[in-house]
């Protein structure tokens, strides 16, 4: 039987010794990753025990960071995913039996599927052109104002235009409803200002998870500037002993280490910027090889996209198939055939080089039964060349 150890081993050397391309993945530094195997991934910071003000203030330091990356006035990194920042959100900003307009799901649509019904709230879908791959701007602010939902979420899983943040805010706003964008997918590249800012464009909170655009570990960020708003979330989402039980009990010190460190030595503007260079580059060179891309009715927006994901438009039976065909070269994708180059970019890939490895997909997809040795050959090049995290 193997070990653990063993096991592990496997894992490195599937994943490292390939073009990693799942979109909610990335690569740590050494730096960041060393907390998580010290000892303060085991400990509380709590002041009800002693010992732990070191702790506090390596909390307080990265809450900091955060709130100047991101310029918000309030920073709160107890979630331990971007699932439960969303959670704390819903339950704290809305009530049971209420509606929460969202972004729809998976196809058409590119939601996080989350089921509200599960907790006692009910799902608006905001109305999705799967021609544009938008929301339907128009018949959103209708369906708004109509139905008055006293919580909307934006934010998509399967994405590649930003939001209509400022107009759909304006509508919930007149009502007395609130907008929390869901930026998991796009924390990075929002704090290198690209992409979009939407604390800025009228969201009142900022949520997300810490392990995609954003590269650090597995984790949560609630961002915001309403200290009203911050207080309700926090009361869900930061316990306090003797208080009674909240969605999260202890915030994973070591995370929030490794995450101080990540908001400290990342090139924010110079990793997003490249971000979507590279993105552009791959869907462009797939377009011009004959690769289906979901999108292209869009007219508001020129390029295929504007963050680090290339939507491929496959029926899903067939993406599965190519995903494993692509496997077996050493490309990793997931089951819809998106791509993500956050992980490439940060191991230094240029923007000629995202566009070979897009000609490279477009030759594996069109030579399934096929494939030229040279394109295994030259795979195996572009792994060799960025092992190391430069960005």
């Amino acid at each position: 039987m193997e070990t653990v150890e063993e096991l592990i081993g496997l894992h490195e050397s599937a994943r490292l010794d390939s073009l990693n391309l799942i979109v909610s993945e990335n690569r740590m530094t050494e730096r960041a990753m060393a907390p998580l195997g010290s000892d303060i991934s085991q400990r509380y910071a709590a002041d009800f025990y002693s010992g732990t003000e070191p702790a506090r203030r390596l909390t307080e330091y990265a809450t900091r960071l955060a709130c100047e990356v991101f310029g918000a006035r309030y920073a709160n990194l107890s979630p331990i995913s971007g699932n439960v920042s969303l959670l704390a959100a819903v339950f704290a900003l809305s009530g049971t039996g209420d509606q929460v307009g969202r972004v729809p799901p998976f196809f058409p649509g590119g939601g996080y599927p989350l089921d509200y019904a599960a907790f006692d709230r009910r799902s608006l879908p905001l109305p999705f052109s799967d021609e544009d791959w938008q929301i339907d701007l128009d018949a959103a602010v209708s369906l708004l104002r109509a139905e008055r939902p006293p919580l909307v979420v934006l934010g998509s899983s399967i994405v590649t235009y930003p939001m209509p943040v400022r107009e759909i805010s304006e509508v919930v706003h007149s009502y007395g409803g609130l907008v929390a964008y869901d930026g998991s997918h796009s924390l990075g590249l929002i704090a290198g200002g690209e992409y979009q800012d939407p604390l800025r464009e009228g969201a009142d909170l900022l949520l997300g998870s810490t392990h995609k655009t954003f590269p650090g570990p597995q984790g949560g960020l609630v961002l915001t500037n309403d200290e009203e708003v911050h207080r309700r979330v926090e009361v869900l989402s930061n316990f306090r002993p003797l208080n009674g039980p909240t969605l999260i009990c202890n915030p994973h010190l070591a995370r929030i280490a490794s995450t101080a460190i990540v908001l400290e030595e990342t090139p924010w503007r110079d990793y997003a910027r490249q971000v979507v260079v590279n993105a552009r580059c791959v869907a462009a060179a797939l377009r011009d090889e004959g690769i289906p891309l979901r999108g292209t009715g869009a007219r508001n927006f020129p390029e295929r996209t504007y963050c680090h994901q290339v939507l491929m438009d496959f029926p899903l039976d067939e993406a599965r198939r190519l995903r494993d065909h692509l496997g077996r070269h050493r490309i990793n994708v997931d089951g819809f055939l998106r791509l993500g180059v956050s992980e490439m970019t940060r191991l230094g890939f240029t923007a000629e080089e995202s566009t070979e490895l897009g000609r490279l997909i477009a030759t594996l997809l069109k030579n399934e039964h096929s494939v030229p040795r040279e394109t295994d050959r030259r795979i195996g090049e572009l792994i060799d060349a960025h092992r190391k995290v430069v960005l």
